[in-house]
């Protein structure tokens, strides 16, 4: 355990974060669950949010990811989307584009799996 604001985060984030921009060298934009994050809360989940829109922005929306919880809209307006190329905002364009890291929590993940 850890308090607050003490990196634990990054012991995770940073990791998984090296091994996409690896594999995009090679391969461009990055399609499919690759890292699965588990929150307990939507508070938390939505607490990444502004952290993994800073680390997806220098790849330009080839390393995606997307916090998927009970408030996530089914579709939002393209323009929406194009204002931040590294996050999924919506359920369409995660069931048709999913991408590589996937912030849920366990409710979520068995809503989706038992579908």
């Amino acid at each position: 355990t850890s308090g607050t604001g003490s990196g634990k985060t990054e012991c995770f984030l940073v990791p998984i974060l090296d091994a996409l921009a690896r594999e995009v060298d090679g391969s461009g934009r990055l399609t499919g669950v690759r890292a699965l994050f588990l929150y307990p809360l939507n508070a938390l989940i939505n607490s990444q949010r502004d952290r993994l829109r800073a680390w997806s922005a220098a790849f330009d929306g080839t390393i995606r990811f997307c916090l998927y919880n009970g408030e996530t809209p089914d579709s939002v307006p393209a323009a929406q989307e194009r204002r931040i190329p590294g996050e999924v905002q919506c359920r369409r364009t995660l069931r048709a584009d999913p991408p590589p890291i996937f912030v849920t929590n366990g409710t979520m993940l068995e809503y989706m799996l038992v579908r």
